[in-house]
């Protein structure tokens, strides 16, 4: 059983770790930083800067969920944390791709550099949330 305990801790403090580093991503490869010049003479950022922004909200939940996956001591609360985080890491791809799309040339910097760090810490994020919610091995005696 206490082999059990420190699996979902280690579970949890890595899935914490992940959201920290989907908070960090936009500051570790920044986003483009230009200010797009509408008709009407109005500036406003482009459109990666949401993204940027949505990702960092996103990195945060991710995060307060590993801490709470940290500290769970029971399994059913484990379990629907984990599929919490799978969710989360389906939406943390999405969110480059089509919820908030990052800009359309593919030379810039969100699309070189932010982009597939996202995708690739969704992945890990979703990865994560399905080795949390697999059901539980049980020996069956016959």
């Amino acid at each position: 059983m206490l082999k059990k305990i420190d699996e979902t801790k280690k579970l949890g403090w890595g899935v914490a770790l992940v959201g920290l580093l989907i908070i960090a991503t936009p500051w570790l490869l920044p986003v483009c930083e230009g200010l797009l010049e509408l008709v009407s003479g109005k500036t406003v950022p482009m459109r990666c800067h949401w993204t940027a922004q949505a990702e960092i909200l996103l990195g945060c939940l991710v995060t307060v969920v590993g801490l709470l996956l940290a500290f769970s001591m029971e399994k059913e609360t484990y379990r629907k944390l984990s599929l919490v985080v799978l969710v989360l890491g389906i939406i943390v791809i999405l969110t480059p791709i089509y919820f908030l799309p990052t800009c359309m040339s593919p030379d810039m910097a969100c699309n070189l550099g932010t982009k597939p760090a996202l995708i690739l810490l969704g992945g890990i994020t979703l990865l994560f949330g399905l080795i949390g919610s697999r059901p539980e091995k049980t020996s069956t005696q016959e």
